[in-house]
């Protein structure tokens, strides 16, 4: 090669590196950010951090570690408040290495306890086998004692008792051995369960986020980084306590709130929100509507039918604290109604570990007036109901929910709570109350089955007895029913109610009753039935 030729080839070689050179960062930083702040939607989080690095001339790449492994890509927002980076790129990247989560510690405790049972156990069994073989010792001694002349009969009573005894106490300590070994092993069963358990929970599996950056001038530069995680969210919940008839209802609104990021969320501000994350927020677009026609039944208006008939089928009906006792989240609590969502900001900081069970806190305690009478229904239940009676929640600002019902301190149920629900008032049975006595007794002489013409006439006669052993006037609410007919050949009338109020359109009567103490008040109602001889009558 002449040296023409090596010099072409050594310019070459030199920019190559240069270029190589110039696409590798001068300068790797690792930085560990730190959590500012949560806003848990009701699905997903939306996390804010805050971190500084050192960042020198030249290209530089921030590596950003320890950060949810299902943050999603395209949420990422980096800035760094400084004219001096430009930021080239972001990028998210897996750690399958894993850090040192917070359950690795319980994990090295729960494996000490496994070490030093094993141990147990082992000398267990061992003393175990010493005792057994003492068993097979005295069997091949008593042996030889049977063959034996040497002894005189009260040597060999002696002896005959102290086996006895002995091996009594062996077999007592084997048993008791084999009893505490199998305690013991249990208890490993539940120390490897409980190690399974936070394994499945702190996966150490985390991400990275890289960023390529070019500095100009060198230092220690602050940054903010927010992303979005599905793996979070939380529920809204109520406790409804009345400490007593005629006492106003507290009603307690919660945030079931759940985290699964494999993150550590320690003593952070929280923010829950009822907006949807990551969910599109383009309106929907017209489109023309087009009919035509055809002979049978439009399939599309099936679907809309049984869509309808679903619908329908699912639908369900629907003590003030001492100033001594400790408070909750909920004095800590600021309500924000940007007037598309909801904005719950807790004041109090809150760790809220990865795991698969969720944690509750309390976000607004409210005071509604309620107003309580009783319920019978002795037609299906002769007992009597203790009902609780309050204003609708549309006005508060509260999403549906599971509720717990609680009565004197006491959990009487659950029940479900709709501030959506057109209803104005809600309504809960707290407790059967059998100082009040209701009975439903057929009046046979009064229930007759006759014959006209080619019709059956059927008559049914009912008495409602209520007796108040309370020694206070009580409101109560008496329902009953006479039934309906959907056949235009059945004739359903009602002959006597007592007064009741009747619903035409589902047969209900309603005595709206005031008893007073010890007072028997008695309901009667009396209905008929006529239809046509040769029909048989399902439902009466």
């Amino acid at each position: 090669m002449n040296r023409f030729s090596l010099s072409i080839f050594s310019i070459i070689v030199l920019l190559s590196l240069f270029s190589v050179k110039a696409q590798t960062p001068n300068n790797i930083i690792k930085s560990e950010s730190k959590i500012n702040k949560i806003i848990i939607h009701n699905k997903g989080a939306h996390i804010e951090r805050i971190g500084s690095a050192k960042i020198s001339i030249g290209s530089n790449e921030l590596v950003i570690t320890n950060l949810s492994p299902s943050l999603i890509n395209e949420s990422i927002q980096f800035l760094m408040n400084s004219k001096e980076i430009i930021v080239n790129s972001i990028s998210k990247k897996m750690n399958y290495l894993g850090v040192k989560t917070v359950g690795d510690n319980e994990i090295s405790t729960l494996k000490d306890s496994l070490s030093n049972l094993n141990e147990i156990i082992r000398l267990k069994e061992i003393n175990k086998a010493v005792l057994v073989q003492e068993i097979d010792l005295l069997d091949q001694n008593k042996s030889v004692l049977k063959t034996s002349r040497e002894f005189i009969v009260e040597d060999l009573m002696d002896l005959s008792e102290y086996f006895k005894k002995r091996m009594y106490e062996i077999q007592a300590e084997v048993s008791l051995t084999e009893k505490e070994i199998k305690k013991l092993k249990l208890r490993i069963v539940q120390i490897n369960t409980q190690i399974n358990s936070i394994n499945t929970n702190n996966k150490n599996l985390h991400s990275n986020i890289i960023v390529q950056l070019t500095c100009i001038k060198s230092g220690e530069y602050n940054y903010e980084l927010s992303y979005n995680s599905n793996n979070a969210g939380w529920a809204p919940s109520y406790d409804v306590r009345s400490s007593g008839v005629n006492k106003p209802v507290e009603l307690t609104y919660k945030a079931k709130i759940y985290q699964n990021t494999n993150e550590i969320w320690s003593n952070i501000q929280l923010s829950l929100s009822t907006g949807k994350l990551n969910k599109s927020n383009n309106y929907p677009a017209f489109k023309t509507q087009y009919i035509n026609s055809f002979n049978g039944i439009s399939k599309t208006n099936q679907i809309k039918r049984n869509k309808n008939y679903n619908s329908r089928a699912q639908k369900v009906e629907i003590p003030k604290m001492n100033e001594d006792v400790s408070i909750s989240s909920s004095e800590f609590t600021n309500i924000d109604f940007s007037g598309t969502q909801i904005a719950y900001n807790i004041s109090l900081p809150y760790s809220i570990p990865s795991q698969k069970e969720p944690i509750f806190i309390d976000i607004q305690k409210l005071e509604l007036d309620a107003k309580y009478d009783y319920y019978c229904y002795p037609k299906l239940d002769k007992d009597i109901f203790l009902m609780c009676h309050f204003e609708s929640l549309g006005n508060k600002n509260l999403l549906p929910g599971n509720a717990n019902v609680y009565f004197n301190g006491k959990s009487v149920g659950k029940t479900y709570l709709d501030p959506y629900s057109i209803k104005k008032t809600h309504n809960l049975s707290l407790s059967r109350d059998i100082s009040i006595i209701c009975e439903r007794i057929l009046e046979k002489k009064f229930s007759s089955e006759t014959k006209i013409g080619d019709n059956i006439k059927i008559e049914r006669s009912y008495i409602l007895k209520l007796i108040n052993n309370k020694d206070l006037p009580i409101t109560l609410v008496l329902v009953d029913q006479i039934p309906l007919s959907t056949d235009k050949s059945i004739a359903v009338q009602l002959i006597e109610s007592s007064q009741a109020e009747l619903n035409k359109n589902n047969g209900k009567l309603i005595w709206n009753i005031i008893l007073n103490p010890n007072e028997i008040i008695e309901k009667k109602f009396t209905f008929s039935v006529k239809h046509p001889m040769n029909n048989n009558i399902i439902g009466l």
